[in-house]
C-alpha cells in the first residue's frame, strides 16, 4: 500500500474522508515509523535548530 494506493482511490472516487485518514495512517505512517509509541523515539539531546 501507500501512496499509489490513495490517489488510485481518490482518482476512482472510491475514497472518503474517513477512509484517506485510515489508510494515510496505517499505509503511510505506520508504514515509515511503526506502529505504537515505540515505533519511534526522541531523547531530544542530540539536535539543533538553525534560524536564518
Amino acid at each position: 500500500m501507500g501512496w499509489s494506493d490513495i490517489e488510485t482511490l481518490w482518482m476512482a472516487g472510491d475514497l472518503r474522508d474517513d477512509d484517506f485518514e485510515d489508510r494515510f495512517i496505517e499505509d503511510v505512517i505506520v508504514a515509515d515509523i511503526g506502529e505504537g509509541p515505540d515505533g519511534w523515539e526522541f531523547s531530544g539531546s542530540s539536535y539543533s535548530v538553525e534560524l536564518r
